[in-house]
Formats: structure tokens, sequence, C-alpha cells
């Protein structure tokens, strides 16, 4: 093996990550990629980059703000970006929408009433596509609920982290249980088809049996989805401290224990679902997404774009303030294009993360060739973290676990050198 990694280096999301990106040496017109995806399903996405508090753990493209002119500025220009681009996105079908932040429930309920009038330029009603919605618990009350439930939103995901205060303050978060208890019992009663529920383990400070209590409260609100994600040390952020490996790993496996008791699958790392699953007629890795506004990133074929990333907040002010000044949408200005071989390392990664694995004759079919059977597959398989099958090869409950140092290794050195030579 390399040089051993954290379990708990990074999350692998996607591929190649966001600090791979650049800008273009001229804008690259998206008609061309557009016009070779005709006919394809596709996922359309709304970014909302506006939070009232960051937290101390985020990471994530967005501004603390409150601004209610700026904020309806904002919709108006991610209005005009879809005026522009839905004409071109004719020949895709938008099969799912989903929009998140940031906190997109931030928004006022005529402000979320206008981004449904916005998504429905592409076709896209939440009634008929897979619609998915995140919040946090301070907004997410009965007047803006009533919108989503109206509208026909399939899944409501909430980030509470924990459901206790003081980790809640380690992590630099509002305590607020009686907030939180509050929005949990308005989601249930609401009864969208999909209840997600965000935790956090590896939180200074917290125990086994501490992440175990806040699972199992998360539990007694019914949730069809739970994701818990390991505490992140990262650059730009405000935690300089979590828990050692072990301790994180001995949450994780616990967590493990008590899901699958419960009768929860696990689909990946962070990911245990507890409802029907169609994931087996699902292939990740040449997903077709299409963002709108600041942050959010697109995957048109080879072309990944989005505005540039950062993590501080005045640099995060400047992109919002470029996006909202921007007049030509049909450009991509900032991003990456997937050679064959990094289309590869792609579709290897984004599959072997998750629990159905990598379709050997699917890639096959993608690629013309069979999957090279590397060292690196090897190497992992005498550590008893990949299986393999005539069909698949898939990570074991073991390989799951380490699933962020796995997705690391196979990373190319020409995307590390990018990764590693970004400049925030």
């Amino acid at each position: 093996m390399n040089q051993p990694l954290s379990r708990y280096v990074d999350y692998m999301y996607s591929y190649p990550h966001k600090t791979a990106y650049r800008p273009f040496p001229a804008p690259v017109s998206l008609l061309p990629y557009l016009e070779q995806l005709q006919g394809r399903k596709a996922s359309l996405y709304f970014h909302i980059p506006f939070c009232s508090h960051k937290c101390g753990y985020c990471n994530l493209f967005s501004l603390q703000t409150n601004r209610t002119e700026y904020i309806a500025t904002y919709l108006d220009t991610l209005h005009r970006q879809a005026q522009q681009l839905s004409p071109l996105t004719a020949g895709l079908t938008f099969d799912s929408f989903a929009i998140g932040g940031g906190t997109p429930l931030l928004l006022t309920v005529p402000q979320l009433e206008q981004l449904m009038a916005t998504a429905a330029l592409f076709g896209v009603h939440p009634s008929h596509a897979f619609t998915s919605v995140e919040t946090s618990p301070e907004y997410a009350d009965r007047p803006r609920l009533n919108v989503l439930k109206k509208a026909g939103v399939s899944r409501v995901s909430i980030g509470i982290q924990s459901f206790q205060d003081e980790e809640l303050k380690a992590i630099k978060r509002r305590p607020r249980q009686n907030t939180i208890y509050q929005a949990l019992d308005d989601i249930r009663q609401m009864d969208f088809p999909y209840f997600n529920i965000d935790l956090i383990y590896g939180i200074k400070g917290q125990t086994v049996e501490s992440f175990l209590y806040s699972l199992e409260e998360a539990l007694r609100f019914q949730p069809n989805e739970l994701f818990i994600y390991p505490l992140y040390v990262r650059q730009g952020t405000g935690i300089t401290e979590r828990e050692p490996d072990g301790v994180c790993f001995r949450m994780y496996r616990a967590a493990c224990k008590l899901l699958q008791a419960k009768g929860f699958l696990q689909t990946s790392m962070r990911r245990f679902i507890h409802h029907p699953s169609t994931d087996a007629e699902v292939s990740c890795g040449d997903e077709v997404m299409l963002s709108c506004g600041s942050g959010g990133r697109s995957y048109l074929g080879d072309l990944h774009y989005a505005t540039r990333y950062t993590v501080c907040q005045q640099c995060i002010a400047r992109e919002i303030d470029e996006y909202m000044a921007t007049t030509d949408f049909t450009v991509a200005r900032n991003g990456f294009i997937l050679s064959a071989k990094e289309q590869q390392q792609r579709f290897i990664i984004k599959n072997l993360m998750y629990y159905m694995g990598i379709d050997k004759a699917e890639y096959t079919r993608r690629f013309g060739e069979p999957l090279d059977r590397t060292p690196l597959f090897r190497q992992l398989a005498e550590q008893y973290w990949i299986e393999e099958t005539p069909e698949r090869i898939r990570l074991t409950p073991e390989g799951l676990g380490y699933s962020d140092y796995i997705g690391q290794l196979f990373i190319t050195p020409g995307i590390r050198q990018l990764m590693e030579t970004y400049s925030y």
C-alpha cells in the first residue's frame, strides 16, 4: 500500500474535486455539449448559497447573510440564468430536481414559490420530478414546509448534526433543542415520502454513547434516510480538532450495527435507507446535471464547470457578486474537461464508493475495454476491502468504512497536483 492516509481525510462525493477546476483560456460554449446529450435524463440543481449562521465545520460555498435585497437580486439572477439555459436544454428530460445550499428554506414563502416557477422554465414540476430540498431546523416551519408539500416535493433533508448542546457548541452550531424538536415534528407530520436527517460523528468530546444517543433520538422521528458524516478538520473552517480516527471508527461501527438492527440498508459509508430502493437500476459516474446559481456545479458529458470554489466569506461574496453581474450564462468560464482516462477514473470511484459496486460489463460497454485489474485493486483485495464476482467489484462491509481512504488512492497524479496547488 501507499503511505497510509487517515480514514477521514476527505469526502469523495465527486471527481474531480472543484479544487482541480481552473479558469478556461476562453469561455466554453455549452451548446455543443448539450447537443451531444440530447435524449438523456438529467438532474436540475438550484444553489442557494446563503445561511443566517456559518457553522464551524462548514467548507461549503455559502455566505452568512440575511440581506433581503441582496438575496432578491440573486434569485432574479438565477431566474435570468434559467431563461437563457432552458431553451438550450430542450433535448434533456429532467427527472430529478434538488435545491441545496446554504440553507434554501432561509428564503421567504414567496421566494420559494418564485424558485418553483423558475424550475418550470425547464419543464420541471416537483410533483412530476423527484425533488429534494435541504433545510436546517430554524427554517423548517409550517408555512415553508406547506409550500414544499403543496408543490409535491418528494424529499426533505434536515441537518441536525447532534442532539447534544455541548457537541453543537463544539462545532460552532447554534444549540436550539426546542427548535430542533419542533422542526422534526413538523416534517414528520407533513409525511413527505422521503425524510432524511444528517448527523455528525467525531466531534471533540463526543463519545460512542453520546453519538448513539443522537442516533436514537433521530430514529424517534422515523426518518427513512439517514446520513452520518465524519467530522473533518479542513482548510478555511473554524474547526481545528476532532476525536482521533480510532474513536470515530468505533462510532461509525456502532451506528452501522444499530441501523442494521433497525432494518436500514447501508448504501455508502454515509447513507442508510429504510425504503424500497431502485439503486440497482442506477449507475454512477456519467450523470448529467445542470446547475443554476453561484457555487453549483454542472456535469455535461466530459465538461464539468462551476463558479470558482472558495471558502472564505469575502471571496464567496465576491464570487456571488460576479455571478449576479454575469450577462451570458451560455458559456462556462471555470471548470475541467475530462480526458478519456479521467472519465474512467470517475466511473470507478463513483461506483466503487457505492454499495452496488462496479458493473464490469457496463464498464466494458462504456469504455470499450475490460476493467483493468491494477495492482491497486489487488492490494485492496489483500486487505479484504473489496470483493469480486464475475459481474462486479464492490467494497466489502469493512471496505465501506474505509471509503474516504480508498477513494483518495484512485485520484490520478494530474488531478492530485491540481488539488494540491489550488489557491483558495
